[in-house]
């Protein structure tokens, strides 16, 4: 759904909240994708205690602010031809459906992370809640767990796609350099029978 161009000072108003802008003028593609990311993006930067995911975030700001006065200083002709599509490549993840079934295991494997996190902070905010007060120090100790685990088993995974990443390389780079030696080999061998029939 797009709309012709709306007013040009509400839509510098709603810009400074990313995404809206966008939606006022008729992006709705646009407008989610941008308000999403950005919400995202702080609310995993909480859970995982991660400030440094914040950096990414004001980008974000940027870009939609700047996007959205784009978008309204653009002549009527110009914001007819403007298509409203997902950013950041959403739509990819939107039809996830492939990806999900191709990574079955790991998508699994992240589903059930992020289940055990729930469970163990209701469980912590159930047990401060019921235990009496001499009890207090086993949800305390449960919610320091709790705090820092997301960040250890996040980071962790992070460095082991880092090092598969960098495994792959080399198993790309050893194989064509194997595959030079070899050709090098049967050029010499070529030349040397060439050498001696010429003998």
């Amino acid at each position: 759904m797009k709309t012709k161009k709306k007013s040009r000072f509400l839509s510098f108003c709603f810009s400074f909240l990313p995404g809206a802008a966008e939606m006022y003028m008729g992006f709705m593609k646009a407008g989610i994708s941008l308000m999403l990311v950005f919400f995202l993006l702080i609310a995993v930067s909480g859970w995982i205690q991660q400030t440094i995911i914040v950096l990414f975030d004001v980008v974000v700001w940027f870009y939609g602010f700047f996007h959205a006065n784009h978008l309204a200083s653009l002549s009527d002709e110009e914001f007819a031809q403007v298509e409203d599509e997902y950013l950041f490549g959403m739509d990819s993840f939107l039809g996830a459906k492939g990806y999900v079934e191709k990574h079955q295991k790991w998508v699994a494997y992240g589903l059930i992370f992020v289940g055990v996190c729930f469970l163990w902070n209701t469980s912590t905010n159930l047990l401060r809640n019921i235990l009496p007060e001499q009890y207090d120090f086993i949800p305390r100790m449960m919610w320091r767990i709790g705090s820092y685990a997301p960040s250890i088993v996040i980071g962790a995974g992070i460095i082991f796609l880092g090092v598969r990443l960098l495994n792959g390389k080399k198993m790309e780079i050893v194989p064509e350099e194997e595959k030079m030696l070899t050709e090098d080999k049967m050029e010499e061998s070529s030349e040397e029978k060439q050498q001696q029939e010429e003998k």
